[in-house]
């Protein structure tokens, strides 16, 4: 028996540990159903870990019951010819294979439930923030980092699956997510979800907010928002220098472009801020706030800019401190402004 428990000692600890597949996990049902010394010697093992707590067990989506009784009943049968046991001395067992086969496998599932359920198969990890104290920022286990911007909380998983990476959260923080093309990271937030492959954006989802917001710099993100019953209702996909906006009452999302974001932040916090921001960039906001036409030189499109404007400050204002700033210069050629 210590040969054969040697054997599976390095199936047990990876079982324990959260990286067991599926297919191991399906021979190592086979093998605790077996015997009564197999069952102990898990449990023995299980036991010297004194870091798992009872927790709910949920099987891996992907297990065939059925093709581990196939397993279960294939080594009986080993076992039975090795021994020199005769099929008709059970004649009755034999024709009613099907009958006894799923009794069997609700035995073996009940047993494997019975010594496992203590065991984490892949428990989840809740970091909340503040605002104030404690750690404002983490690395999640596929190497994407969250920066809380302001109070929050996030809950994920000690291991994602091999098929997707998903976290529940809430609040504000910057998110630059690990690209991974078959592997898509999804946050859940209340009625909204926010699918990525890799990029960095802002996400506002406060709780008790009317509306969460993704200001997307890199990337491209979809929002998904649904019913109350899980149902999608709608989606909408948001490029760099965009906005993303879910209503939380109303369940509607609706997409921003880089204009109308540089509006709604002048017109609600009566600044308009510029972080190192392209000229061109910086002129479609100006030309769609001011209602004004810029023609800007193809040289000075790619200029980049920091400033800070209040709302008591003219078009003309404004373009007189860009061009000190950017060293470029600024006419008016009838309705029009030029930036050389």
């Amino acid at each position: 028996m210590n040969s054969v428990n040697n054997k599976y000692e390095a199936l047990i600890t990876s079982y324990l540990d959260g990286q067991c597949t599926s297919e191991e996990a399906l021979e190592l049902l086979s093998w605790v159903a077996e015997s009564e010394d197999n069952r102990l010697y898990f449990k023995s093992l299980k036991e010297k870990d004194e870091i798992w707590s009872l927790t709910d067990f949920a099987m891996p989506d992907d297990i065939d019951v059925d093709a581990a009784l196939d397993v279960v009943s294939a080594k009986i049968d080993a076992i039975e010819e090795e021994n020199g046991a005769k099929i008709v001395e059970m004649p009755w067992l034999r024709r009613n294979y099907r009958y006894v086969s799923g009794i069997a496998a609700a035995i073996v599932v009940a047993l494997f439930f019975g010594f496992l359920v203590a065991k984490p198969f892949n428990s989840n990890i809740t970091m909340a923030y503040n605002g104030q104290d404690g750690t404002s920022s983490l690395i999640l286990p596929d190497g994407t980092s969250v920066d809380f911007d302001a109070e929050g909380a996030i809950t994920y998983p000690k291991h994602f699956t091999k098929s997707a990476r998903s976290v529940d959260f809430e609040g504000t923080a910057y998110f630059d997510v690990v690209r991974e093309e078959e592997r898509p990271f999804v946050i859940h937030c209340d009625g909204m979800d926010v699918e990525v492959l890799g990029t960095t954006f802002l996400l506002n989802a406060d709780k008790d907010a009317e509306r969460y917001t993704v200001d997307l710099y890199t990337g491209k993100v979809r929002m998904t928002s649904f019913d109350k019953k899980g149902r999608e209702l709608a989606h909408v996909d948001v490029l760099p220098g965009e906005r993303g906006v879910f209503d939380a009452n109303e369940g509607e999302l609706k997409m921003m472009s880089y204009s109308e974001v540089k509006e709604e932040e002048l017109m609600t916090e009566h600044v308009l801020v510029f972080n190192n921001e392209k000229l061109s960039k910086i002129v479609e906001a100006l030309e769609y706030i001011y209602k004004v036409d810029i023609d800007l030189g193809e040289s000075c499109a790619s200029k980049k800019l920091t400033a800070r404007f209040s709302d008591d400050e003219s078009i003309d204002d404004v373009l007189e401190t860009i061009a000190l700033v950017s060293e470029v210069t600024v006419s008016k050629k009838g309705e029009t402004y030029l930036i050389r």
